[in-house]
């Protein structure tokens, strides 16, 4: 079990918390840890969430990786203000990130939003990311017309996601397959992130984070991947795909969609393991980390 520690009221990982200034006036909020080598390892988080969902990898792949969880701008404890969010902004600043850093030929490793991040960035800089980990990932389910009108609907009624407590604690606990104890802690830690944050700042984030992944479809250049790519999800993932928009569409069937376009990709669909599967079956998605190419 991970053992946390707080800073102030805010969760921070069992490592230090580390900022960059990637551009003026903005700075990103990571933790980072392992042993400085070539398996240079970085974990995106997904939509209003925090690097912290990564801690189960950072302590477990420490040992033979370098391993580093950023907080996106607007999340966590990295700046916010009026940015152009969305998945070519947040990519844009994590590759500034990287190279701040220096890291090269570097295993992406996102989680829902951050999975269409990170695809991203391995399709704009494939010289710098050699190898892609979609964990539970948004962008590989269409959405039509009618479909962006209702979520656009429901975001100008502010009943979608993360705009407001309630809604933060709906999404998680539905991110949950299994009733874990990290489910509240989560909870807990945003809710107060939320309280801190401009309100008005905080929902731009979301309503254009949210647009700009309805708009990123990452099957439609999926094939165009030149690096290695592992897909993981969790059998009972209750957010993905929507399951108001789409009742009758399912992971299995989502997963043979992508193996058509990347038929060298692995896939794994993991048992008792929800939306945060990377939380819920650690070990088993640390190990799928730690295979080598």
């Amino acid at each position: 079990m991970v053992k946390y520690k707080t800073q102030g009221e805010i969760l921070i990982p069992p490592f230090d918390v580390k900022f960059v200034d990637i551009k003026e006036g903005l700075s990103l909020a990571y933790s980072e840890t392992g042993v400085e080598n070539e398996n240079q390892v970085v974990f995106i988080h997904g939509l209003a969430n925090y690097s912290q969902v990564w801690n189960y990898q950072l302590n477990g792949l420490q040992k033979n990786n370098h391993c580093i969880a950023i907080d996106l701008p607007g999340n966590g404890l990295s700046t916010a203000s009026e940015y152009p969010y969305g998945m070519v902004f947040y990519a844009e600043c994590v590759h500034e990130f990287c190279k701040k850093l220096g890291l090269n030929k570097v295993t992406l490793v996102g989680h829902s939003m951050g999975g269409q991040i990170a695809a991203l960035l391995c399709l704009r800089y494939p010289e710098t990311y050699a190898k892609l980990v979609l964990v539970a990932s948004a962008g590989l389910e269409s959405f039509s017309g009618l479909d962006k009108m209702f979520i656009q609907n429901s975001l100008n009624w502010g009943e979608y996601f993360y705009t407001d407590a309630y809604h933060i604690k709906q999404a998680i606990t539905e991110g949950f397959f299994i009733n874990r104890p990290e489910k509240n802690k989560i909870i807990e830690d945003l809710v107060q992130l939320l309280q801190k944050a401009d309100a008005i700042q905080w929902r731009q984030m979301i309503v254009k984070s949210i647009q700009s992944m309805l708009e990123t479809n990452l099957m439609d250049f999926l094939a165009q991947l030149t690096m290695p790519v592992t897909i993981i999800y969790g059998e009972h993932d209750a957010l993905i795909p929507n399951k108001m928009l789409h009742p009758a569409l399912t992971i299995q069937f989502m997963v043979k969609q992508v193996e058509k376009l990347l038929p060298h990709c692995k896939t794994h669909i993991l048992a008792q393991s929800g939306h945060f599967v990377q939380i819920e079956n650690w070990e088993l998605v640390n190990n799928i980390l730690e295979e080598k190419k």
